[in-house]
């Protein structure tokens, strides 16, 4: 279910223009800015019924948009990464489901949560880097009666 959940995500944000380019790995050295990686970075279970159970999937989602040497850049940094934060997060509540997202048979995604979890700075090769990371957790049903 990883392979389906990334690509899907990968997908979403691909689609959104404020985003240059995404990985569906933690990256260094992108092409171009405002980047975006995708990584795996926990799961968990619940037992439901003797038929159904509940998984989460939660991946983090790291926002990456450079920062200027002056204070008008890293202020443009600043406001460009929260419209960024603002509009990922819209995304995912706009398909909060991931609609047409080919799961296993017998794997439903009920429903997904967009949290901003942390924010701060880093450098790469390039220069320094204001960055966001996002946490998705993705609450799927499993009819267990369907998996094989």
């Amino acid at each position: 279910m990883w392979d389906e959940i990334v690509a899907k995500v990968v997908s979403i944000l691909e689609a959104n223009t404020l985003i240059q380019e995404v990985s569906d790995f933690e990256k260094v050295g992108f092409d171009g800015f405002p980047a975006a990686t995708v990584t795996p970075s926990s799961d968990d279970g619940d037992y439901d019924t003797t038929s159904e159970n509940r998984e989460v999937y939660a991946l983090r989602i790291g926002l990456f948009v450079r920062r200027g040497e002056d204070v008008g850049g890293q202020r443009e940094a600043e406001v460009a990464l929260r419209q960024l934060v603002d509009s990922v997060k819209r995304d995912f509540t706009a398909d909060y489901t991931l609609s047409g997202i080919t799961a296993p048979t017998g794997y439903t995604v009920l429903f997904v949560e967009a949290v901003p979890s942390a924010w701060g700075y880093m450098d790469d090769r390039e220069g320094n880097l204001r960055v966001a990371e996002i946490t998705l957790r993705i609450h799927v049903d499993v009819d267990v009666t369907q998996v094989s």
